[in-house]
């Protein structure tokens, strides 16, 4: 199902879900918003973030992406908040278990994943400290900002990086 891009103004007078994404970077929170979308056949129009429009921030609560809105409801940014709200568009095919035993330990295997200090997180933060001690990785810009942003602390660096285990 192709995606409509559209602009700002045009996203917030519709109906439907609309969702806001990252241009020109492969955000993997982004990417994995629109593989849920996908999977699900949910329609959308999606919309290029410019964190430089205040009434773009101000509509989506937000200076980043993705941010999911839906008819005239709250706008959702969070991975789970997103991952629910295309449960509810399109309950079939269930990304989700219906038992409730099951879904907490999924729910939970997410947050492992998807939730702050979970592997992206900590992998974005790994990228932004090994920027910063001048061993490659992002521009020095982007990792200043990517570190504010996503509260990057130098003296937390252990908690980024892998361990590397005896026998691995």
């Amino acid at each position: 199902m192709p995606v409509e891009f559209v602009d700002f103004e045009d996203a917030r007078q519709r109906g439907g879900l609309r969702m806001v994404v990252v241009p020109r970077v492969p955000s993997p929170w982004g990417e994995a918003a629109k593989g849920i979308l996908h999977v699900k056949r949910v329609a959308y129009v999606a919309v290029r973030l410019d964190q430089a429009n205040a009434g773009m921030r101000e509509w989506t609560g937000d200076s980043s992406g993705p941010v999911a809105i839906y008819e005239g409801e709250r706008p959702r940014s969070g991975w789970a908040e997103i991952l629910l709200l295309a449960e509810r568009l399109a309950p079939t095919p269930a990304l989700l278990p219906g038992d409730p035993a099951e879904r907490a330990w999924m729910l939970g295997l997410c947050h492992e994943l998807c939730g702050e200090m979970g592997l992206g997180w900590c992998a974005r933060n790994a990228g932004i400290h090994t920027s910063l001690s001048g061993q490659g990785g992002f521009p020095e810009g982007i990792a200043r900002y990517l570190g504010q942003k996503y509260g990057y602390r130098p003296e937390e660096a252990a908690l980024y990086t892998p361990v590397e285990k005896e026998g691995m």
